[in-house]
């Protein structure tokens, strides 16, 4: 299992010489050596450099492919969303969502960032497209924002040409798991201060 975290090196070495990220791989080690079907994890790449928090989402992938269930607590939101089949999404102790990283981010919408060879002064009305939100340019380029899960860029690209309009280059950017989780925790606090009248303790 020292072999296995990577530090097999160290296996004379006493625990209290070892640096904190050395401590965190023997903790997995020793959480490993019984072959276990759940391992839990409290947050187990907090303060550890890059290089470590790699080589341990490798290990929690591995084990996951080997049968394990691994549940883990984390606030890096790139991890949930890199390891993860389902996330629950907590606040302040309450649970605001349980889903796959996929249905999560498909609640989010999509930003569809076109330039235009020769810009009109305001932006195009799109509403009329199903999944469209809103259309206005920011930064000289039109960005249109749309519900996730169906085919709005091919869509916009279309109403757009047939308008006239010349696309110079166009750039999607989908919603994030971290955006989807400030957005609920935001309701969930909006939420808490209407049920408590806003007062704070």
């Amino acid at each position: 299992m020292l072999k296995k975290v990577g530090i097999y090196d160290k296996r004379d070495e006493r625990f209290d010489w070892l640096s904190g990220g050395m401590k965190r791989r023997l903790l997995l080690a020793r959480a490993l050596v019984t072959d276990p079907d759940l391992l839990i994890l409290d947050e187990p790449t907090a303060g550890v450099d890059v290089q470590l928090r790699h080589d341990l989402w490798e290990i929690v992938q591995e084990l996951n492919d080997e049968g394990a269930t691994v549940l883990l607590t984390t606030h890096y939101i790139e991890e949930a969303e890199r390891l993860c089949d389902r996330v629950a999404i907590l606040n302040e102790g309450r649970k605001l969502e349980v889903a796959s990283p996929d249905d999560l981010m498909g609640r989010g919408t999509d930003t569809i960032s076109v330039r235009l060879q020769d810009p009109p002064a305001t932006a195009p009305s799109l509403g009329h497209l199903g999944r469209v939100e809103s259309a206005a340019f920011e930064d000289g380029r039109l960005a249109v924002k749309a519900k996730r899960g169906g085919r709005a860029a091919p869509q916009v690209l279309n109403e757009l040409e047939a308008r006239g309009h010349e696309v110079v280059d166009l750039e999607i950017t989908r919603t994030s798991l971290e955006e989807v989780f400030v957005e609920l925790t935001n309701d969930d606090r909006d939420e808490v201060d209407r049920d408590t009248g806003g007062v704070e303790a």
